[in-house]
């Protein structure tokens, strides 16, 4: 309590007092009569006895409010020894750099590190105690991203985050940073732990090289299967990397993330590998095709499914293989599927690969050019492709004047 709400107190004691001794000794005079001199006599008693004791009662807050004063201000002062004394000794030996902090809200400031700190970095713990040392020593990268972790682990009590530390000979080390309040010490006290994790890290990155190379030599295999069936098919070279790429480039301007687009890059080159399995004079036959041998055709979407359903890729590329002629309204092949139930990648695949179809020589026909490739997809747009779809490739051609590759 402050200095007003003691006078407050005092002030209400001795009004409660007055009333209390002046009223009591007035109802006894009311009742015994001729009590005039006695009652001056006890009322001036009673008002000089509260007058006394109010003052004293004064005396005895202020004394109280000075002593609360000066133990908040020694529990303050010896926090710091409280934190030193609070962390065991076993710490400064563990392979672990150990430390203390506290965080008023507006500044960090180190209060101690365990002396394993040379070990680790080849820092001494004077120079770790320094203002501004760790913030020095954070890898410039990792700077900026580090400092607003640490305001929201410090704000919220506690976590743990990743960065680089420069060591004292130049390289950088790995560390995982953890941080938690000391609630029995003070509330702006924090001990934390550093532990190095440059190994775990290298062999992060060396899993990371190996799947990049593995994917490298996934997506090359891919390429050389789709320059197999292109081989058989030299009027549609580079129909299936064209394809893939549109596709991809619709996803994109349809708002899909970067693995469906990606996926969809994958499922353009294998979308036609069934036609592996098509006889090549039916490939390049330069006339119109019989009904029968169209039927022939027209069996390489299954083909490919059975080609490509045992692989487990990560995205539905058997599927879209086995969808990518199927139109909206059921006349497509081979299942005759409707709306939905054609995938959303294989209905994207459908678009691209007819603009390219269209737009590209075929050996039955000269190509009939992007304009009507367009039109052929607004036309029917809703009918037989996904209208946003569509809507999408309109505006890769129209709009931002997208470019089928070579």
């Amino acid at each position: 309590m402050n200095k007003r709400r003691y006078q407050k107190l005092v002030a209400i004691y001795l009004l409660a007092s007055l009333i209390w001794i002046i009223g009591s000794d007035w109802l006894l005079a009311q009742f015994i009569g001729d009590f005039n001199d006695s009652y001056v006599l006890s009322a001036g008693k009673g008002v000089a006895f509260v007058t006394l004791m109010s003052g004293l009662l004064y005396v005895l807050l202020m004394r109280l409010n000075s002593a609360e004063r000066q133990v908040a201000s020694a529990a303050t002062d010896s926090t710091e020894q409280l934190v030193l004394n609070k962390i065991p000794t076993f710490f400064q030996h563990i392979p672990m750099l150990t430390y203390a902090v506290n965080w008023d809200g507006k500044t960090l400031r180190t209060l101690w590190v365990s002396d394993n700190l040379y070990d680790l970095l080849g820092y001494t713990q004077e120079e770790a105690l320094q203002p501004g040392w760790w913030e020095k020593c954070v890898h410039p990268d990792d700077r900026l991203r580090a400092l607003e972790e640490s305001k929201t682990i410090l704000a919220n009590g506690g976590g743990d985050h990743y960065y680089r530390v420069k060591h004292a000979k130049g390289h950088y080390v790995y560390f995982h940073d953890e941080l938690r309040r000391v609630e029995s010490v003070s509330a702006t006290c924090f001990v934390g732990i550093w532990r190095d994790i440059s190994t775990e890290e290298s062999a992060l990155e060396q899993v990371q090289e190996y799947s990049t190379k593995l994917e490298k030599t996934i997506l090359g295999t891919i390429t050389a299967i789709s320059h197999m069936v292109e081989l058989r098919d030299p009027y549609t070279a580079g129909h299936e990397s064209r394809v893939g790429e549109l596709a991809s480039a619709i996803a994109l301007e349809m708002g899909l993330d970067m693995d469906t687009q990606y996926g969809l890059r994958i499922a353009g080159l294998l979308h036609d590998i069934g036609k592996i399995s098509i006889p090549a004079e039916y490939l390049t036959k330069p006339t119109r095709l019989t009904d029968a041998e169209f039927e022939i055709i027209k069996s390489h979407a299954c083909n490919g499914y059975n080609i490509l359903k045992n692989i487990a890729f990560p995205w539905p590329v058997a599927e879209v293989a086995y969808q990518h002629h199927e139109r909206l309204d059921g006349t497509g092949y081979p299942r005759g599927l409707k709306g939905d139930e054609i995938l959303l990648e294989a209905r994207i695949i459908t678009v691209a690969d007819v603009i390219e179809s269209m737009a590209t020589n075929r050996p039955y026909r000269h190509a009939l050019g992007i304009k009507k490739a367009l039109q052929e997809i607004e036309q029917h747009a809703g009918k037989l492709y996904d209208p946003e779809v569509c809507n999408a490739a309109l505006t890769l051609f129209r709009q931002k004047n997208y470019q089928l590759g070579d």
